[in-house]
């Protein structure tokens, strides 16, 4: 009996031993530690250097351009005073950092900006966009009428600065020894603000834009600018120069006495990483074949306000052709009344040149469902001299009894109800008229 108690003993003791064991796991252990995303950056900077006649503007002054050592007799713009299309490299602000700001331009000026782009710290697409504001007239002096120039007008797009001017845009990349055209060995440099024909690289030049207009820097249909090499990125790592040079021909004459033509331009750069297709947007609208028109309440020289009220009207068509095909649907407007869809054409009133649509009767609830027309306009929308020629055509529907409507005709508007009216909701279209 005592040996039997041992025996449970020592099977106990293995026991133990045996639970041990199983509660011994192996480990191990790996870590990676501080994971981090940080997105990158695009940040485009400018800078620019003003050259006017025989000056180029230094530290906010006329100074003269080298090699030039004094003043010609009528020197102009006049060393000393003050400019301001030069600045260092910065972000720019739009309402204060103008390339161009000249305000006495004649026959026979000429000048040249050297802009120098940086793309700080990724490669990306590049794109310049100028867009007019203004082919001003301004007013109509005897000399210019006598030059062949028809009065002036409400326009501001009926001037003839724009078309007179000529302007080039380069890439500024020629780096070589070259002989010049007296015979004199010399060097071109990147950014020295001549452009060397068949070494520097031409973007475009001629008449100055009077509808905007856009141009590839760099994307994926357009070769590098710089580079000539298609379906390049501008390079993150490296600065871009270009030169902007304009002429006012001395053959011009009188013309443009008084005429004043405005444009905004604007640089933009898009990451080009996973973005292979890119193309350059073009800032021209295009038809959008939709437009609602709206009850507004007119904002003196600002953007009208829509009114939601329910009151509008959705105009549709079939695109560009040789007639304007429209459907028109309507609500909230006068029962059983006679409207006039026009194009309206600034400035007052609004025959400038303008065109009738056509007319449509409400029903007895203020509705117009299913209003169609084909007119032939004849014009394209928008039509010079329209002073919103460089954004686009004004439609509004308008009473029929405030409009000098009829076949073919430009207005103009002969009352003035514009709580009755719908607006084009300040959205302007294009439309080609394909046998004009």
């Amino acid at each position: 009996m005592k040996k039997i108690i041992i025996s449970f003993s020592i099977i106990a003791a293995v026991a133990a031993i045996a639970v041990y064991a199983t509660t011994a796991y192996f480990t191990d252990s790996e870590t990676s530690a501080g994971n981090t995303f940080s997105a990158g950056a695009i940040d485009l900077t400018i800078d620019s250097t003003q050259h006017f006649n025989n000056a180029v503007c230094v530290n906010g002054l006329w100074a003269l351009e080298p090699p030039a050592t004094s003043p010609l007799p009528d020197q102009y713009p006049v060393i000393g005073t003050a400019c301001g299309g030069t600045w260092a490299l910065k972000d720019l602000i739009p309402t204060a950092d103008k390339f161009f700001n000249f305000e006495d331009i004649k026959p026979g000026d000429s000048g040249e900006n050297t802009i120098s782009l940086h793309v700080n710290n990724n490669n990306a697409w590049g794109c310049v966009n100028i867009i007019p504001t203004k082919n001003d007239d301004v007013s109509s002096t005897e000399p210019e009428l006598e030059a062949g120039d028809t009065p002036n007008t409400d326009s501001i797009f009926d001037g003839e600065l724009a078309q007179n001017m000529q302007f080039r845009i380069w890439a500024d990349i020629c780096d070589r020894e070259y002989i010049d055209q007296e015979e004199e060995q010399t060097a071109a440099t990147p950014g020295d603000n001549i452009y060397q024909e068949g070494c520097d690289r031409l973007l475009t030049e001629g008449s100055g834009p009077i509808t905007p207009t856009t141009y590839a820097l760099a994307d994926s249909q357009h070769p590098n600018v710089f580079t000539g090499v298609a379906n390049s990125p501008l390079n993150g790592a490296q600065n871009y120069y270009l030169g902007a040079g304009w002429s006012l021909p001395s053959a011009v004459g009188n013309i443009v006495q008084t005429d004043n033509y405005q444009a905004d331009i604007s640089f933009n750069v898009v990451q080009s990483r996973n973005n292979a297709s890119f193309v350059c947007p073009s800032v021209a609208q295009t038809n959008p074949n939709s437009l609602r028109l709206e009850n507004e309440t007119p904002v003196v020289g600002g953007p009208w306000t829509v009114i939601n009220d329910g009151i509008y009207a959705v105009l549709t068509w079939a695109g560009d052709g040789p007639t304007f095909n429209y459907t028109l649907n309507a609500q909230g407007l006068t029962p059983s009344t006679s409207y006039s869809l026009i194009y309206y054409a600034d400035g007052w009133p609004g025959n400038n040149p303008g065109a009738f649509i056509g007319a449509h009767i409400t029903d007895g609830t203020g509705k117009i469902v299913g209003g169609v027309g084909n007119p032939n306009l004849g014009i394209n929308l928008p039509t010079l001299p329209d002073g919103n020629f460089a954004v686009g055509a004004k439609i509004w529907l308008v009473l029929s009894s405030d409009y000098n409507s009829g076949s073919l005709s430009t207005g103009p508007m002969t009352a003035w109800n514009p709580s009755q009216y719908l607006f084009e909701g300040n959205v302007y279209i294009h439309y080609d008229d394909t046998n004009d």
